[in-house]
């Protein structure tokens, strides 16, 4: 206890550190996100930046959101801009939204409503160019003066917040002092001067707990300002250390991310290029890696972790163990997303590609112990959810966090890389449970350890200590740790919640259509009787294939739509705490198939509209005992007739409840109906085409014979060649309807005749005309002078070659022929003795 008491004595005259700094993140175009105690992230609606790269926010050690900047701009925690950080109005900061990490926030020891924004500004190129003077034109990329830039190199500056001041127009704290400049190059070095820095800021608590330190890189120079409880020392610790990053290839030499371990005992660097050209793109640029004193503010001991890459973010894992680093795609195939095991004795050679990327952006530790990755110009973040591990172990998920309206770009806000070295693991939060408790980091980074569970029971000074609460409900837990004369104390805000109970649910059977024994079965319909009386809003029922994927809740099925994989198959279900998803049972229940009737689904049928006979539709070939049916005419047996057309719908159900549906279309079909037979004769080629319809517009096709009333018909409407005299046309429904005759006659005149009574060509007459045809037709009959020689009966047997009794001789005569058509058909013909 005598441990314990000087340790809590500690507390009243050492600062804080509790963690909850970094719980909102503000970012891109109007994004944001919000830590909660149990690791999940929710949307941070209504923020007013807009940024393509740098940005920074701070909450307070509850984890409110404070203030946030792009480098430019302040706003206050109502999105309200402070007077005295509104660049439009010519008040604003000195970074740049373009700035790859245009600022970073570190609180002032002594007094918690004063907070130092350490801001980078982008060094441009055509600013350098005409240095000491402002640049005024119009910048190769794009843009101009003021907008995009203002047109200097402004290199590093601090600027102060008061948070217990109100702006003039009722900001939430204002800017008290703006733009102090800290010197990061050599002001004897002309071209040095031209841009005075890099796009590079990270900061990291020391260790002794005096202060932290912010760091930042400008040539080959590393430059690290002490900020303690006095303010700012102006005069920074310098390390000079490879690689040599020139001036000549800014401003894209300039680019890339650097940040501190958690530990403090790190740092990495990405430089995305390495070129000598100015304002050019090269393929060469370079990951470097060092150790960090925490005490003195030194580098030492580069490594190279890559070269002739395209790098742009890096970052930590929790633990310091693992370092990540997003590449943009080269030419030579190498990008995406990268890991590195800084315990290996081979770092560089670690590397394991981790998942490809369309593009490099920056990536971020967050207070639950994962990694985000920007996502350029998306609504969402790629996650890291077990940066510690492995590998694909790490767990590396696209698209986990959606931003709402939020847009993303290149960059997320830094913070100050100790937040992320302490934070509390709670397990075993279910009621009756031992809970546990441990820190996320190294269990030998601390002098000693004291757990406060929140519940009035005595502190534990054990590493990772269990508790067993005797009520469920919310509680705080609280460790004090004792580091090199600092005291840390971190908190977690958690629920022991009640075991649920699993009531027993039911065998799930549902018909299978195809009978394949493979069918889509709701699992949720289990939901309701497995939860019972227990509030659905405080508890959810989840299903899984196994029992191993139950217990991990991994692999959970989709409960409205579950097609099974056997038959029957068990089916595992969870039911967990909502707020504590690992206090949760589980039950096991059956899913089986039901066999279908076996119907055809579909079928056709005619009906003839000239005889409207009845035509019997089937539901089935053979009616099986059991089953029932239902017709969507409202009968019931297996069998009805009808003589409409319509679709037809029968269900048919078995003994098991399992229905088939199958639907019967019924058309109708009809009789020809023949409008007109086009007879072309007297020629050497006769043709008849029928011309037919299909009366009261039943859907159906003919088929046409000529003096063949038993077939063969062909689908031509049209007969060639057909003999002079008398035919009959017949037109066959295809449908089986019947078959329309018509009697048709086709003309030919004999050229000569041989009355000499050899009972051969006695008479002549036109073939074809008869009683039925053209009966009243005229035919005349005129000798070469045009006398008139007989009046042709067209009904009888024709004209003997006679004139008034006497035999006419053998020569040529001629006819006119007046069909009854209403047609005259002239020509001439011989007399043959």
């Amino acid at each position: 206890m005598k441990k314990i008491t000087q340790l809590l004595l500690l507390l009243s005259t050492l600062t804080l550190f509790a963690q909850k700094e970094a719980n909102n993140w503000v970012f891109g175009v109007s994004a944001g996100i919000h830590f909660e105690d149990d690791g999940s992230v929710n949307i941070l609606p209504g923020n007013a930046i807009a940024t393509n790269e740098g940005c920074s926010s701070i909450s307070d050690v509850n984890g409110n959101l404070l203030f946030y900047t792009d480098g430019r701009n302040v706003w206050d925690r109502n999105n309200t801009i402070m007077p005295n950080g509104n660049y439009p109005a010519g008040t604003g900061l000195l970074g740049d939204p373009s700035s790859t990490q245009s600022a970073i926030i570190v609180p002032n020891k002594n007094n918690p409503n004063l907070y130092y924004i350490f801001t980078v500004d982008e060094p441009h190129q055509q600013n350098a160019e005409v240095y000491p003077n402002q640049f005024t034109g119009t910048y190769t990329e794009g843009g101009s003066v003021p907008l995009e830039d203002d047109g200097f190199n402004n290199g590093l500056n601090y600027s102060i917040v008061d948070l217990s001041l109100a702006g003039s127009n009722g900001s939430i704290g204002d800017i008290t002092t703006r733009n102090v400049h800290l010197v990061t190059y050599n002001p004897t070095d002309t071209e040095e001067i031209k841009y005075k820095c890099s796009e590079k800021i990270t900061s990291v608590r020391k260790s002794n707990g005096t202060g932290y330190w912010v760091i930042t890189q400008f040539i080959d120079k590393f430059y690290a300002f002490e900020i303690t409880a006095a303010g700012v020392n102006l005069t920074p610790i310098v390390t000079q250390l490879a690689p040599l990053i020139p001036t000549s290839g800014y401003r894209r030499n300039a680019i890339g991310c650097i940040k501190a371990s958690p530990n403090g005992k790190k740092i990495a660097i990405a430089h995305t290029q390495v070129a000598t050209i100015e304002g050019s793109t090269e393929e060469n640029g370079t990951v470097y890696l060092y150790n960090f004193n925490d005490l003195t503010g030194l580098l030492s001991s580069p490594i190279a972790i890559s070269t002739d890459t395209m790098p742009y973010g890096v970052e930590f894992s929790p633990k310091s163990k693992k370092l990540y680093v997003t590449y943009n795609n080269s030419t030579s195939g190498f990008g995406g997303v990268h890991q590195y095991d800084l315990l290996s004795n081979d770092i560089p050679g670690s590397d394991v590609l981790i998942q490809n990327t369309n593009q490099a952006g920056t990536l971020q530790l967050g207070p639950n112990g994962k990694i985000y990755k920007a996502v350029v110009n998306s609504k969402i973040l790629d996650v890291i959810n077990d940066p510690e591990e492995d590998g694909a172990l790490c767990n590396y998920m696209p698209g986990e966090i959606n931003l709402g309206t939020g847009i993303c770009f290149f960059g997320l806000p830094p913070f100050i890389t100790s937040y992320f070295f302490t934070n509390i693991v709670v397990t075993h939060k279910c009621f009756g449970n031992a809970t546990s408790f441990a820190l996320n980091n190294n269990t030998d980074v601390f002098d000693s350890i004291s757990w406060n569970f929140g519940d009035g029971s005595p502190a534990s000074t054990a590493i990772n200590p269990t508790r067993i609460y005797t009520a469920a409900g919310n509680y705080t837990v609280t460790a004090s740790i004792m580091r090199q004369g600092q005291v840390t104390v971190v908190s977690a805000d958690f629920s022991i919640t009640p075991a649920p109970v699993a009531n027993t649910p039911n065998t799930l059977k549902e018909c299978d259509p195809d009978n394949n024994r493979v069918t889509a079965f709701n699992l949720s319909n289990n939901t309701p009787v497995i939860l019972g009386a227990q509030n659905a809003a405080n508890y959810e029922v989840k299903y899984f294939n196994t029992q191993a994927n139950a217990d991990a809740n991994t692999a959970s099925l989709n409960d409205t739509a579950y097609n099974n994989i056997s038959d029957p198959q068990t089916i595992y279900a969870r039911i967990q705490s909502v707020v504590n998803p690992e206090c949760y049972t589980s039950v096991n229940f059956q899913i089986q198939t039901l066999s279908s009737p076996v119907v055809s689904s579909t079928a056709n049928a005619t009906v003839c509209l000239n005889t409207k006979e009845f035509i019997t539709l089937e539901a089935l070939e053979t009616p099986v005992p059991g089953y029932t049916y239902s017709w969507s005419t409202g009968e019931t047996t297996p069998r009805i007739q009808v003589n409409t057309p319509g679709v037809y719908v029968v269900t048919v159900t078995n003994s098991l409840g399992c229905s088939t549906s199958k639907t019967i279309t019924v058309t109708a079909s009809n009789i020809a109906a023949i409008d007109d037979i086009i007879i072309n004769d007297l020629r050497d080629n006769n043709t008849v085409t029928v011309i037919t319809s299909s009366t009261a517009n039943a859907g159906t096709t003919y088929l046409y014979s000529l003096d063949k009333p038993n077939g063969p018909y062909q689908e031509s409407n049209l007969f060639e060649n057909v003999t002079p005299g008398t035919h009959t046309v017949y037109v066959y429904d295809t449908k089986g309807c019947g078959v329309v005759p018509q009697k048709i006659s086709v003309l030919s005149i004999p050229k000569f005749f041989t009355p000499n009574g050899d009972g051969v060509n006695e008479t002549w007459n036109i073939i074809g005309i008869n009683a039925f045809f053209y009966s009243n037709s005229k035919i005349y009959i005129f000798d070469r002078y045009g006398k008139l020689l007989a009046d042709v009966n067209p009904k009888g047997l024709g004209w003997d070659g006679t004139h008034k009794g006497f035999k006419l001789p053998s020569t040529d005569y001629w006819y006119v022929v007046q069909l009854d058509s209403g047609r005259t058909v002239k020509g001439h013909f011989s007399l043959i003795r």
